[in-house]
């Protein structure tokens, strides 16, 4: 290397740390422009975008099921609508001995979260998923 320093021009010898530095520079703007300019694959937006949807449904039905949960035997119909809302779905039946029982079913976003039973116009049965029913209404069909 020094043989071939020695062997050039003064003007050549001179512009050997302009060359190197230049080579260093574009090889820093060349392993930094990666990072710069990366663009993430529509993959992994997609991923995390579906993640983030279900976390939050998820978060809605835990916040239904807490409603349901903070129900009592007894409330009437309109007391458990302000605490817990309307259900998804009503079914009422009348029994041989004339007493009207409602079921009230609530869908969650991802599940079914609880099943309410109403015996003449009370809160008789709470159901909710993960927890063993309240006692049941005793049927005289």
């Amino acid at each position: 290397m020094i043989d071939l320093l020695r062997s050039t021009t003064p003007r050549a010898r001179a512009a050997i740390p302009a060359t190197i530095a230049a080579a260093w520079g574009f090889c820093v703007v060349l392993a930094s422009s990666g990072c710069v300019y990366y663009t993430s694959d529509p993959r992994v937006g997609a991923a995390e975008n579906f993640r983030n949807t279900v976390f939050d449904l998820i978060g809605k039905d835990e916040d239904q099921t807490k409603r349901l949960n903070g129900l009592h035997l007894g409330m009437t119909d309109q007391q458990v609508i302000a605490a817990a809302g309307a259900p998804s779905r009503r079914e009422t039946r009348t029994t041989s001995s004339g007493r009207k029982i409602e079921t009230w079913l609530y869908n969650g976003e991802l599940s079914m979260l609880g099943t309410l039973t109403f015996e003449n116009g009370a809160l008789a049965q709470i159901s909710t998923s993960g927890t063993q029913p309240s006692p049941t209404p005793t049927a005289d069909d």
